[in-house]
């Protein structure tokens, strides 16, 4: 009889360590799907429609959401996704709205970043581009909108690698239609 039990114990225990009574691994997950959107944009048509001038409500209203405000400042945050949020900063004299954008969502194996060197000595030298001349040198791939200023618009572009070129381009003045400041990295 004690044979008996034992062989059952060992057929239980055996049992079990090839069946698994563990959570799960789900390390084939894929990541980005784990990054529900909140609100009634995704971050990069959210940034398409909100305006410097907008109020607090009137951007909770395009997001769909009320923004958390900063215990330390006059910045508003709105969390769209794990990876992606909105942000307002009104401390300064001019309200700054920036989308911080997942690299993964606008990353383009045909941007080429090769001219960073020349688009700086143009800019260095008193010459510019207009937005469309940026987009025919980086590879012919459109930016995406990731920041506003009452007086300019930031573009991102980012690379196979995820690294990221930077463009600001005056929306007003003598040189509007212009860029006025590039990085890259």
């Amino acid at each position: 009889m004690k044979k008996n039990i034992n062989k059952l114990v060992l057929a239980v225990v055996f049992g079990l360590s090839i069946t698994g009574c563990a959570k799960p691994n789900n390390d084939f997950t894929n990541e980005e799907s784990k990054d529900e959107v909140r609100g009634n944009c995704e971050v990069r048509e959210c940034i398409k429609e909100l305006k410097t001038s907008n109020s607090i409500e009137e951007i909770n209203d395009v997001i769909g959401f009320e923004a958390e405000k900063s215990e330390y400042s006059e910045s508003y945050k709105w969390q769209l996704s794990e990876k992606n949020w909105i942000t307002l900063d009104n401390t300064g004299t001019s309200p700054i709205l920036q989308a911080t954008i997942d690299k993964s969502m606008v990353k383009n194996e045909n941007n080429d970043f090769s001219v960073y060197q020349d688009i700086k000595k143009l800019l260095d030298s008193g010459k510019s581009l207009t937005y469309k001349e940026m987009v025919e040198k980086l590879g012919g791939v459109e930016g995406t909108l990731a920041g506003k200023t009452s007086t300019s618009d930031r573009y991102i572009w980012v690379d196979k690698n995820e690294q990221t070129f930077s463009a600001t381009f005056s929306i007003s003045g003598k040189n509007k239609g212009k860029c006025t400041i590039i990085s890259l990295r």
